[in-house]
């Protein structure tokens, strides 16, 4: 394959710092295929030694694309503009000291989660965290098949919303273990746990956890008999633990929250959620979708807007924010937002605004007869003054 940039064998994707996040891209890159199945079963020798392993041939795999006469120079040229971070991993080498271990070993616990959930073919009612990203899995294996060299078990399946995980995916069975609680090494099948394995999703599973230990010990009971409806009701109402006022989410799915004039169309690839909207260029400058947080919202808020930017686009967006007794009208310049690294959107803060609570409070996206979108919109409460 004739490579015209480093893009065509790693996915090179722009961090803050003049960094970069590497990812596997096409069938030969930075994934080791197939020699990492001892892992799990692996006693801490051998662990050390896969881990030595792929961290040879990732330092080695970049070392080749750079200096190996049988690349082309141009790529040569690209990947030198580049090196270790000086100022991470200074004691390693500039080299990150951890092995990143998506998955190994996993629980079979009261529920397993799988494709169902994900697709919303089935649906707890015990959800303590939401999990939304594709259902995702690099290839595991390289085989030969007729003569040819193959690679098994990539899958990129997405589509779907936001949906919840089970309490009882994170604990055993009861007639197993009454005192154990597993937020990561979940009981998932392969595919659900390709969507299930984000960082974030791990954070809230985590806080659910501890949680939870906290009705088990004050309690007495087992990990099988806490009041899971009362362990949801304080994660709404407490999300951060510490007595914080929660955030306001509203999707543009929120079909109960948001009010929609005119002729928009759903998109469902790139935005926050299932879909987001957007409004074609036309003659139309009445169209709009308004975001309803409730009479009750009272207090400071930080506001932002979820903004889609899938094609380049220097339209701008009006928005008004009514604060319950009077309206404040701002701008979103498509040009000036820029999105970095591996998303198709930005979150876009659009100022800090106190709610009255009282009257209808709405957050309104017009589009003038622009072409515009219209995804998400938060609301943060601010810090006490």
């Amino acid at each position: 394959r004739n490579w015209k940039s480093l893009q065509d064998v790693f996915i090179w994707s722009g961090m803050p710092n003049q960094k970069t996040d590497i990812n596997n891209r096409n069938g030969f890159s930075t994934d080791m295929i197939g020699m990492n199945w001892d892992y799990p079963d692996a006693d801490y020798t051998k662990r050390e030694q896969i881990w030595t392993a792929h961290t040879n041939y990732t330092k080695g795999l970049l070392y080749f694309v750079g200096h190996d006469s049988r690349i082309p120079e141009h790529i040569r040229k690209e990947i030198s503009q580049w090196g270790y971070p000086k100022d991470e991993y200074t004691n390693n080498g500039n080299w990150s000291p951890q092995l990143y271990v998506r998955e190994a070993r996993r629980m079979v616990g009261a529920l397993v989660m799988t494709q169902h959930h994900c697709q919303g073919r089935e649906v707890v009612t015990d959800g303590v965290g939401m999990a939304a990203y594709t259902m995702d899995s690099h290839n595991c294996d390289r085989l030969v098949v007729n003569g040819m060299v193959k690679n098994e078990g990539n899958v990129e399946e997405g589509g779907f919303g936001p949906y919840p995980i089970s309490y009882r995916a994170i604990i055993p069975k009861e007639s197993e273990v009454s005192n154990l609680i597993v937020p990561v090494c979940l009981s998932a099948t392969h595919i659900a746990y390709g969507s299930i394995r984000m960082e974030p999703v791990f954070m809230v599973l985590g806080q659910s956890s501890a949680m939870a230990a906290v009705q088990t010990i004050d309690r007495k009971l087992s990990v099988q008999k806490i009041d899971v409806a009362l362990l949801q009701r304080q994660l709404k109402s407490d999300p951060l633990a510490d007595g914080s006022t929660p955030d306001i989410l509203i999707d543009n799915s929120d079909t109960d929250k948001v009010q929609v004039k005119g002729n928009w169309t759903k998109k469902s690839r790139g935005g926050f959620g299932p879909d987001y909207f957007e409004a074609s260029q036309d003659t139309d400058t009445a169209k709009f979708i308004r975001y309803m947080p409730g009479s009750k919202t009272s207090g400071k808020y930080d506001l932002y807007t979820y903004y889609p930017k899938l094609e380049a686009t220097d339209a701008e967006t009006s928005i008004t924010i009514f604060d319950g007794k009077k309206s404040n009208t701002t701008m979103i310049k498509g040009a000036e937002v820029k999105v970095v690294g591996q998303t198709s959107g930005e979150w876009v803060h659009l100022g800090r605004y106190t709610f009255t609570g009282k009257g209808k409070p709405y957050i309104e996206i017009r589009a003038n007869g622009q072409k515009v979108v219209a995804d998400a919109v938060l609301l943060v409460a601010s810090p006490r003054e």
